[in-house]
């Protein structure tokens, strides 16, 4: 009995310790609950080693970058978890001097260890990673998220390959909004409009509506929105509202459904320098980014994209039933076959990729001559 005794406190104490664990800690934030919460599954088993990247976001001010910057997010869970072992500075293309489109050959070659890479600004050179997200034909955000896990496997094949990379998550931004000086109230207003434009899809569907796309970097539009070498700008509601673009637009107009998918993409090369619980604890952290980013874009960014800038003097117009329409008849007769086009035909992969996963989803058909129709 004496020798119970002497056993009981240490075992009472240690279950204490497992309820204590399995149950958490402090509260989540509002912005980094589940990256911050995550613990991972996988060991440290390295010592003494030391890998450092620079990560290229689009730009500092948007959304997802800011997550993996944060407290308790991606960067800092990284260093945690590998006692300073791994190490991830956040940059962005603008103090990069990078262009998008140029992406993926950076990657390829090294010159870029660790870059996000938007499937908008590598479509021109590889069209098919648009296939989850061809502008104007999606109705909704729950249609949107279902495209996107149908392509998710073969896309990120795609883009590891061509870019000698491994991708390790995804980052999402929400829905994208004309940012313009008058009020989009009907398919003729967009007539004539110079609009700036970040992907080749988009651009197609800006000039199926009768616009005239312009391409300009998202750290400069403010500029040539202010001096009126642009009549109106597309991106996200936060992305816009993030550089104030609501200082010189005056109608937030929209949205057009688009879920905008960056990749978080590490050059190969590198990667396969690392050992293996390294990599495992990169990629559990990145998954843990990716769960939390999805749902902020829908539940909390989303949603500010409109707050912000009306907070900022803009006055949100809600796209009608008759431009709703409009878009999508656009994306039907313009943006889909431009797409097919680029792929190489009715016949290419990236054809036959929409026909077997997206266009069930959506309702919309390729057809043997390359045109699409609704079902």
């Amino acid at each position: 009995m004496t020798k119970l005794r002497k056993f009981t406190f240490p075992i009472l104490i240690g279950i204490f310790l497992l309820v204590l664990a399995a149950c958490g800690g402090d509260g989540d934030s509002a912005t980094t609950s589940s990256s911050s919460g995550s613990s991972g599954s996988s060991d440290l088993v390295s010592e003494g080693l030391s890998f450092k990247f620079q990560y290229a976001c689009i730009n500092r001010t948007l959304d997802p970058c800011v997550l993996l910057a944060s407290p308790g997010g991606m960067v800092e869970r990284i260093k945690e978890r590998t006692n300073g072992q791994v190490e991830i500075e956040i940059s962005s293309f603008p103090e990069l001097g990078l262009a998008g489109p140029d992406t993926l050959r950076l990657v390829e070659d090294g010159t870029l260890g660790m870059v996000e890479i938007y499937s908008g600004y590598i479509g021109g050179d590889l069209p098919i990673v648009d296939v989850a997200n061809l502008w104007g034909v999606i109705p909704d955000f729950a249609t949107n998220w279902k495209t996107i896990e149908a392509v998710q496997g073969p896309i990120h094949d795609i883009i590891e390959t061509r870019s000698n990379g491994i991708v390790l998550a995804e980052s999402y931004y929400g829905n994208n909004y004309y940012y313009t000086s008058k009020p989009i109230r009907s398919p003729s207003d967009l007539e004539g409009l110079k609009v700036r434009s970040h992907s080749t899809v988009l651009g197609d569907l800006i000039s199926g509506m009768g616009g005239d796309p312009q391409f300009v970097a998202f750290s400069e539009v403010y500029t040539a929105l202010e001096r009126g070498i642009l009549d109106g700008a597309v991106t996200c509601g936060p992305c816009g509202a993030g550089l104030r673009w609501f200082e010189v637009s005056d109608y937030l107009n929209g949205p057009i459904i688009s879920i905008g998918v960056t990749y978080i993409t590490v050059n190969k090369d590198r990667w396969n320098e690392m050992p293996a619980d390294l990599q495992a604890i990169m990629k559990e952290e990145a998954m843990a980014h990716q769960v939390e980013n999805r749902r902020l874009v829908e539940n909390v960014w989303d949603p500010a994209g409109i707050t912000d800038n009306e907070a900022g003097g803009m006055e949100y117009v809600p796209f009608t039933q008759e431009l709703v329409t409009a878009l999508k008849q656009a994306a039907i007769d313009t943006v889909i076959p431009n797409w097919v086009d680029r792929n190489g035909g009715p016949t290419s992969e990236g054809a036959k990729m929409f026909n077997e996963f997206v266009g069930p989803i959506i309702g919309v058909t390729i057809n043997a001559d390359g045109s699409a129709s609704a079902n």
